[in-house]
């Protein structure tokens, strides 16, 4: 296992020469979270006001329903009774990702996938 060149530590920026388990961490950690856009999905489902003005036949914009993030339309339809359509958004969402850390800089909060500290 390991990284065939040079990386910097995620953290400090020292330079790690063939980062490997002898003499680097590749970790999971809060601070490897970033934040990048990313469309999801949104069901738009009616309230009582929104049934109130659909009975009245006035117009409805989407901004007035109900909104539930949805992991794809087929599950959308199966899950709400009440559902008026399914839109895309793009989000800034937290997204996971993972470092090569020093073992200086290695926390023991960190999430370890290998290296000097596993078996630690």
């Amino acid at each position: 296992m390991g990284y065939m060149g040079f990386m910097d530590c995620f953290r400090c920026g020292k330079r790690i020469d063939h980062p490997d388990a002898s003499n680097a961490d590749y970790i999971i950690a809060l601070d490897t979270m970033v934040r990048e856009p990313r469309e999801i999905l949104i069901a738009l489902k009616h309230n009582q006001a929104t049934l109130e003005k659909q009975a009245k036949m006035l117009g409805i914009s989407d901004d007035e329903y109900d909104r539930i993030e949805v992991p794809s339309v087929r599950e959308a339809m199966k899950a709400i009774s009440d559902l008026v359509k399914v839109v895309a958004e793009v989000q800034e969402k937290d997204i996971q990702k993972t470092g090569i850390v020093c073992p200086d800089c290695w926390k023991p909060t960190d999430k370890l996938i290998w290296g000097v500290h596993k078996g630690k």
